[in-house]
């Protein structure tokens, strides 16, 4: 995809593509010409892949959701947006440094874009049928993946179908589609794309140069998500529970009700189309390539999802594009690691490079304590008593069997990961015993950075014992946490050089890989109306299997699956069999994809995210004088306000300057 991206900014010559598509929509000569030459085509085509929103960018993309959510914090910039997000401190004027996240404009360009290539491509007279076909169907996936994007954002919006938005559409005639208009429009798209795409691009004689266009199982990808969210809580009837009177109270102009009553058969076709990508058999978890035991070997198998470019189990993805500025800083980096590098490696004096490491990006508390342990397959932390609504994460719920402890330390312990040359040093017994996911993702304070180039200790420890390298808490722009992320880390990478950021490594964002599909499959499983727990359970234990975890009964012999109603008590938690199994399921998603933007649209369609957000700035006392001073864990040091979500934080409002254009238009819940 790196050549498909390049077209965006050289496009047949010009410096600006966004002039070059600017044009009269009426002046079919103009498109005449465009259309009937290959190499037009084919740039159009890849301008429609520049509005992608970039789930991996956490600073101006969509991956806002992850410092937006629980499971990550951005100390650098915690100042600005995802501090006014986390807090709710936005409004519908959405003015300053939060109006960058409202994407409405941007996608509704990209849907008329694509509409335009899905009017024209046949004008091509240098391609074969079969091919336009192909990019036809390219677009319109694209046009259905835009709507998505609209859809998780916003909830249901205005479907223009086939046609162009007329740019003189009268604004008081607007409003929202229903929820199951919005889905049913988007399922028959991309079953249109489905049947015209390739399963792989060589099948239209493209070359590996252009790998991530879309293909058949990108496709099939999206539809399962799509209808994985519209089976769920949000989109689906509230789950009948205190807010559904306020939901399906909306109804647009056309006195249609915007969101629909609960129907459980949405998940039976959440479930099959899920199993749809699984019997194609053309994918398969990553394996592991490397490791002297088993959890280096499983810690293999997890990291080559990422540092194997285009492996099997990707099913659709892009290169990494980079944070940052179009004024030469990290959006040029096309391909590179760029800014993931810059913002979670420590400053170490071996970093020569002016691209000084902020380590600004960083797993929150609460993401840390989700990875389940090793030897027990138990997941350590079930929740956290509560101070009013805020939840007290220096107060956990210990799971007492899974062997997980919050205080104490290990003398002589060694370094599980990627870290075979680190002598033995003293670890904190909550960071010892986690599954490989978690030495994957995450370095704890008094952990050795995993390079053989640097072999040194992180820690913001102060004192001034040797062999400890003393790291200053003097600016916001370090990590406030006291964990590193390490995600898009691999082991040995040099940084010491400008050149180690912007170009030694390129790495494949996987937007849609199988693990999702298994467990979205096992979500659909245990919730449909003929519940199917064991078909659940199998692939829930296939995501666990690939990190050396035993199944799910194997460690929670304790509870009934089978018996939706049966309940269990777990440390004065208690849930039924398909409570319990339904936790599971999210939090192995949750342990699986930390740090890839999936967090916060699963609490959110689940309707969780009252109860999971709202917390202090809970960090490590990474100002501590003494090491042992470290694992304190301190709600007063980092300079956020409180996170805190409230209803009608599910969706993000229509922006006021819209609905100046659109004044009849329904507004978000909570935010009339």
């Amino acid at each position: 995809m790196k050549k498909y991206l390049l077209f965006i900014t050289v496009l047949i010559g010009l410096t600006a593509c966004d002039s070059y598509f600017d044009i009269d929509f009426q002046d079919q000569a103009n498109l005449n010409e465009i259309f009937s030459k290959k190499n037009t085509t084919e740039s159009y085509l890849a301008h429609l892949y520049s509005y992608l929103p970039h789930d991996e960018d956490t600073h101006k993309g969509a991956g806002y959701v992850i410092p937006r959510s629980d499971e990550g914090l951005f100390g650098f910039l915690g100042y600005g947006p995802f501090n006014k997000l986390r807090s709710g401190d936005y409004n519908t004027a959405a003015t300053g440094d939060v109006a960058e996240y409202n994407i409405w404009k941007r996608m509704y360009v990209a849907i008329r874009q694509c509409t335009i290539f899905m009017d024209n491509v046949y004008l091509d007279r240098e391609d074969s049928e079969e091919v336009k076909a192909a990019m036809k169907a390219e677009a319109r996936f694209l046009r259905a993946y835009y709507y998505f994007c609209l859809f998780r954002q916003y909830g249901p919006v205005i479907i223009w179908g086939d046609e162009l938005a007329p740019e003189g559409a009268d604004g008081a005639s607007l409003d929202r589609n229903t929820v199951d208009e919005n889905v049913n429009f988007m399922v028959a798209e991309l079953d249109k794309a489905i049947a015209d795409l390739p399963y792989s691009i060589t099948e239209i004689g493209a070359n590996e140069s252009w790998t991530g266009r879309a293909t058949k199982g990108a496709a099939m990808a999206l539809k399962a998500r799509l209808l994985t969210y519209a089976a769920s809580p949000l989109y689906n009837g509230q789950d009948g529970g205190r807010l559904a009177g306020i939901y399906q109270s909306k109804t647009n102009i056309d006195g249609k009700n915007i969101y629909p009553a609960y129907d459980a058969t949405k998940w039976q076709l959440a479930a099959d189309a899920s199993k749809d990508i699984i019997k194609l058999g053309q994918y398969s978890l990553c394996t592991s390539t490397s490791g002297n035991n088993a959890i280096q070997q499983a810690a293999s198998a997890y990291q080559n999802v990422f540092f194997e470019q285009w492996n099997r189990e990707t099913i659709w993805g892009w290169w990494h594009l980079g944070i940052g500025h179009s004024d030469g800083g990290f959006a040029t980096w096309i391909g590179a690691t760029g800014s993931f590098m810059y913002c979670t490696i420590p400053d170490f004096p071996e970093v020569t490079t002016s691209y000084r490491p902020l380590q600004a990006y960083t797993p929150s508390l609460k993401m840390v304590d989700a990875y389940p342990m090793q030897a027990t397959g138990r997941y350590p932390v079930l929740g956290y008593e509560k101070l009013g609504r805020l939840n007290d994460l220096s107060r956990p719920i210990i799971d007492e069997a899974s062997g997980y402890s919050a205080e104490g330390w290990v003398e002589n312990y060694t370094q599980p990961v990627d870290a075979d040359w680190a002598p033995a040093f003293k670890a904190h017994k909550s960071t010892v015993g986690r599954d490989a996911r978690y030495y994957s993702s995450i370095v704890p304070d008094g952990f050795y950075w995993p390079s053989d180039k640097i072999k040194k200790r992180w820690t913001s420890y102060k004192g001034t014992d040797a062999t400890v390298p003393v790291k200053k808490f003097e600016s916001a722009a370090l990590n406030w946490v006291g964990y590193a992320c390490r995600r898009w880390y691999k082991a040995n990478t040099a940084f010491a050089t400008g050149a180690d950021f912007t170009g030694a490594q390129r790495y494949v964002y996987p937007a849609f890989r199988l693990a999702e599909v298994y467990l979205n499959y096992a979500e659909a499983c245990n919730e449909k109306p003929e519940r199917d727990v064991q078909e659940a359970i199998a692939y829930l234990d296939k995501v666990r299997s690939r990190s050396g975890l035993q199944g799910i009964q194997a460690a929670y012999p304790e509870i009934n699956f089978d018996a939706a109603d049966a309940t269990a008590t777990i440390s004065g938690v208690t849930k039924t069999g398909k409570e319990w199994l339904r936790w599971f399921i999210l939090q192995e998603k949750w342990c699986e994809f930390g740090m890839e933007a999936m967090r916060h649209y699963d609490m959110c369609r689940w309707m969780r995210a009252e109860d999971e957000y709202p917390s202090a700035p809970w960090t490590l006392n990474m100002a501590s004088e003494t090491y042992e001073g470290v694992y304190e864990r301190v709600s007063n040091l980092m300079p956020m306000d409180n996170a805190d979500f409230h209803y009608r934080d599910y969706f993000y409002p229509i922006i006021s300057t819209q609905l100046a254009e659109m004044v009849n238009f329904t507004q978000n819940p909570g935010w009339e």
